[in-house]
């Protein structure tokens, strides 16, 4: 059909008219092979700040490691990463502001924090969105998560 520059075809049975095949009924199964896939992304806005290859390397490996953990539950999703310095050095640090979005098919989640450095304030910034994504309700029910929750924020584990 590409190569002949035919939109559609007709399916005939016994010489009559049953319907219409378009390039679209091919291309359809195709995306949805793409889309058993399932994958997160990130996506980074950066302002008023170099960020160096060791700081982006680190940053992309705690979000891996972060997405393998919520794979399962959700399956999909893109991680908005906003990163901007205030202005103030604390010793030739840079005072920055972090900003993440989480936006998942059961919901968005958001988180900040504020510190000296990129690597530090965006691994506060990135273990609150974790808190929030824990006590939320898509993972409340969930005994696996709710241990870590209860680890995470100092209370006695016992049976849950």
């Amino acid at each position: 059909m590409h190569d002949r520059n035919i939109s559609c075809l007709p399916v005939l049975e016994k010489e009559k008219l049953t319907g219409i095949v378009t390039k679209l009924d091919f291309l359809e199964p195709i995306s949805q092979l793409e889309a058993a896939e399932r994958k997160f992304t990130v996506q980074f806005g950066i302002k008023d700040i170099k960020v160096n290859p060791d700081e982006q390397n680190f940053m992309m490996q705690e979000f891996d490691s972060f997405t393998r953990k919520y794979s399962d539950v959700f399956r999909t999703g893109t991680l908005f990463t906003y990163i901007k310095t205030h202005g103030t050095n604390h010793k030739g640090i840079p005072l920055i502001h972090c900003r993440l979005q989480l936006r998942t098919a059961k919901g968005t989640f958001i988180s900040s924090s504020e510190g000296w450095g990129v690597e530090p304030t965006y691994r506060v910034a990135l273990d609150r969105l974790d808190r929030r994504i824990l006590r939320s309700k898509e993972l409340q029910h969930d005994p696996r998560y709710a241990k870590d929750y209860l680890r995470k924020i100092g209370l006695p584990q016992g049976e849950v």
